[in-house]
């Protein structure tokens, strides 16, 4: 279970983040923006449009009125303190710590939503299950509909992240992609060898874009750009190349990260893609890239290399979108998931040796502010959590509790979050 959790996790995308509207807006750009924020641990370049600042001061367990594990998918904030969630025993919710206002049964057996969910302009929210459906909800907790996209024959499904575009549903599973519009129609399907690394990126016209490895090193392997109707625009091929880090979009850049074989020695490397497919610049790291995001000033590098003997260690990097270094700074812990960026810190969850996992903030030069340990503080030592952020309007920081119906809120100390 914890490994179909792990890879269901990741999402980062330059167009998307947690979710935050509820209404279509007269702007079609910033319409579909606000529906990428829609779910999924990786999405956190945009978490800038909800946060204004993190102050991260205390951890505080705050139990959800249900019987159910919450710890199966990413949550997706709503608002200021709703967010949606998915529980052991298939069903779907949205509430808080106060008021569950409404649950519903999406997946019959032991079929569960462990992918991050996302939501339309107009505020329905959709989901895809472990036994192969896509299930679309409305605001109020209606099904709209359930319509099988995989079979489950072989075990149950492991989703990506789903990604809400203008015309539609983006959903990838197990090595399939598909392109679902708001009816539940299938608009159309990819069927490659590999899946996907994390998930699917996305541009302001809604145009794919994925990084597919074959998982070895000294292979060949792509980063692939698809249209809105499914037809591959370009595909840039990297022998010698294993990608370890979904592709990230900057208005007209590209950017992803991997591992180059050069005679028999891993270089890590990052990689920036024009907007038609060429390359402009690649950079040779010294630790490989695992998570990238980006705002309007910069693109951010979290880097490790996996260690037995040594004390675990995170390399942070904020570079230009033309590939110059700006800082860079080691944190004495493992980073587990990506960095949070608002609009004018980055935050960092990392696990510290053999503790409990800490958190750090960062000013956008890459100046520590503040540090914590989850041990530490408040009373989340209750609670098991799991790796997946979302960040709610106001900047607050929720992670989904493992074994518990339940979330950590890393927040101010201003009392409970909900």
């Amino acid at each position: 279970m914890m490994q179909i959790l792990l890879i269901c996790s990741s999402i980062l995308i330059a167009f998307a983040g947690i979710s935050c509207s509820k209404h279509q807006s007269g702007n079609d750009t910033i319409s579909m923006v606000r529906t990428n924020l829609g779910g999924g641990a990786d999405r956190s370049n945009n978490f800038m449009s909800v946060a204004e600042r993190f102050t991260a001061e205390t951890a505080i367990f705050e139990q959800f009125p249900v019987s159910d594990s919450l710890g199966l998918s990413s949550l997706m904030a709503i608002d200021e303190v709703n967010v949606a969630f998915a529980t052991e025993s298939g069903f779907v919710g949205v509430g808080n710590s106060s008021l569950v206002k409404w649950t519903l049964k999406v997946s019959e057996g032991n079929g569960f939503v462990a992918s991050g969910m996302c939501r339309d302009t107009s505020g329905n929210l959709y989901c895809v299950s472990t036994t192969g459906y896509m299930i679309k909800i409305s605001p109020d907790g209606i099904m709209q509909w359930r319509k099988k996209l995989l079979s489950a024959h072989a075990g149950p499904i492991i989703w990506l992240d789903l990604l809400s575009v203008k015309d539609g549903i983006v959903a990838s599973g197990d090595t399939t992609l598909f392109k679902v519009d708001f009816n539940g129609k299938v608009k159309w399907r990819q069927d490659r060898a590999s899946t996907p690394v994390r998930t699917i990126s996305a541009d302001a016209s809604g145009n794919l874009y994925a990084s597919h490895s074959m998982n070895e090193f000294g292979g060949t392997d792509t980063v692939l750009c698809y249209n809105p109707e499914g037809k591959t625009r370009w595909k840039a091929v990297l022998p010698f190349v294993r990608l370890t880090t979904q592709p990230v979009v900057h208005h007209d850049r590209i950017f992803v990260g991997g591992q180059r074989m050069d005679n028999g020695r891993k270089t890590p490397a990052l990689f920036c893609f024009r907007d038609e497919g060429t390359k402009c610049w690649e950079k040779v790291l010294t630790e490989t890239p695992r998570f990238l995001s980006s705002d309007d000033s910069s693109l951010y590098i979290v880097s490790s290399e996996p260690r037995i003997a040594e004390k675990a260690r995170t390399l942070l990097m904020g570079y230009t979108h033309d590939g110059q270094k700006r800082w860079h700074v080691y944190v004495s812990a493992q980073a587990i998931a990506p960095l949070l960026i608002s609009k004018t810190n980055v935050g960092l969850l990392a696990k510290h040796e053999q503790s409990a996992a800490d958190f750090f903030l960062f000013g956008k030069d890459g100046i520590l502010e503040s540090q914590f340990s989850f041990a530490d503080k408040g009373n989340s030592a209750q609670a098991d959590f799991l790796p997946f952020p979302a960040v709610l309007n106001g900047s607050t920081i929720a992670l989904p509790c493992k074994d518990k119906s339940g979330v950590v809120a890393v927040q101010e100390k201003r009392g409970l979050l909900f």
